[in-house]
């Protein structure tokens, strides 16, 4: 009778310990610098459970307590992995960068954009779908550097093939929304360049390829692939591109990485390049007259045992609307999403509760719980919890 008790209690002690859950946080900093590195991809080394860390570098990443170890990965940065026993005392990580200038070059047999065209083809033919993503996804609105939104929510995007493409919907489980007093709703939701519907189809057709691809884009820019061998012994390839000196036009500059054998990418990070932003042009709508100055692309995709699918998406984009007479202002729209979990059973997903609204704001305040502590979600930088706390207060 003792030896079937304290056999019950020894596997009963061990389900809890499997189940057990542990915080890891900290701050990730540039090794020579010592400035925050922002949008690392912290996981656990079966990439099962994830996170990002926010602007300031700071991230927080709930995982079973059975895990071996944490890796952090950046596309500029040496990937860093820490053994749960062995995690600094002080909480600060430190990133090299990577010196991707001294690795050999690869000679492609085609013309870059037809490489390219092949490249995202193969791509989202080896996507997982149907597939249910669990996602953390959130955005912000700025009117002339302050913050006018701010939204959060729990959302699954329900992925699936539709032909050739992957198409998503999606059901919201919980959301948070904040409209900052004094704020012009009509005004705002008119110019928002937000769509919680396209969070994630926009990466899966990886559309910012566009920028490279459409007409002839790709005549107005130098590219030059090459090669990296990773601590882990994995070869990954890496296109980078930036505008040619001579083209007089707003152009951008970026990088691609991806697996050469599998030809699937695995991250993408496209922006406005710095030495042609004084080519940007105003453009004419109607009654107003808009101005792109900035634009940041930022994705990647992880692989999960069998499993293709998205990790990471990023959107920055900064403009200026104005018209002859009472108009001038300065907007600043922010989105990411990171994958928190994945599950193949569709009959998870209920169609009668499918999202249908552009704007998250719509759902406005639903949740039974702080959804936004937990479930790995990115970290709130210092300015953004004071706003927040402030709102919650009154």
């Amino acid at each position: 009778m003792v030896k079937k008790v304290l056999l019950s209690l020894f596997i009963l002690l061990a389900a809890h310990a499997a189940k057990a859950q542990i915080l890891v946080k900290g701050t990730i900093k540039d090794i020579l610098t010592h400035e925050a590195v922002g949008n690392v991809t912290i996981s656990t080394q079966d990439q099962q459970y994830g996170t990002v860390s926010n602007d300031e570098g700071s991230f927080a990443l709930s995982c079973p307590a059975s895990a071996r170890s944490i890796v952090l990965n950046h596309l500029s940065y040496k990937p860093l992995e820490i053994a749960l026993a062995n995690l600094p005392d002080d909480g600060i990580y430190y990133l090299e960068q990577q010196q991707i200038e001294l690795d050999e070059v690869i000679i492609l047999n085609m013309p870059v954009h037809k490489f390219l065209e092949e490249l995202r083809a193969s791509s989202i033919k080896q996507f997982s779908a149907p597939l249910q993503l669990g996602t953390y996804y959130r955005e912000f609105v700025k009117n002339n550097n302050s913050y006018t939104k701010f939204a959060d929510a729990l959302i699954d995007y329900n992925t699936f093939r539709k032909g050739k493409k992957i198409d998503t919907e999606l059901i919201v489980k919980q959301s948070r929304a904040v409209r900052l007093p004094g704020e012009d709703e009509a005004k705002y939701d008119v110019v928002s360049a937000l769509d919680v519907r396209k969070a994630v189809s926009r990466d899966y057709e990886f559309r910012p390829l566009d920028l490279l691809l459409d007409g002839k884009e790709y005549t107005k820019y130098n590219f030059l692939v090459k090669s990296r061998t990773e601590s882990n012994g994995q070869v990954l390839e890496y296109i980078n591109f930036e505008p040619k000196a001579e083209v007089q036009e707003a152009l951008y500059t970026g990088v691609i990485a991806y697996e050469p054998k599998s030809k699937r990418i695995l991250e993408i990070d496209i922006a406005l390049a710095a030495s042609h932003k004084k080519y940007i042009k105003e453009k004419n709508f109607l009654i107003i007259r808009a101005t792109v100055n900035d634009v940041v692309y930022k994705s990647s995709f992880k692989i999960v045992g069998d499993k293709y699918l998205l990790s990471l998406s990023v959107r920055d984009i900064s403009l200026n609307l104005r018209n002859k007479r009472t108009i001038n202002e300065d907007f600043k729209f922010r989105s990411d999403l990171i994958v928190t979990n994945y599950t193949a059973d569709a009959a998870r997903f209920n169609k009668k509760e499918k999202y249908k609204e552009r704007l998250l704001y719509e759902n406005g305040n639903n949740y039974t719980e702080k959804f936004w502590v937990g479930n790995n979600a990115i970290l709130l930088n210092s300015e953004e919890e004071q706003i927040i706390k402030s709102l919650e207060d009154k």
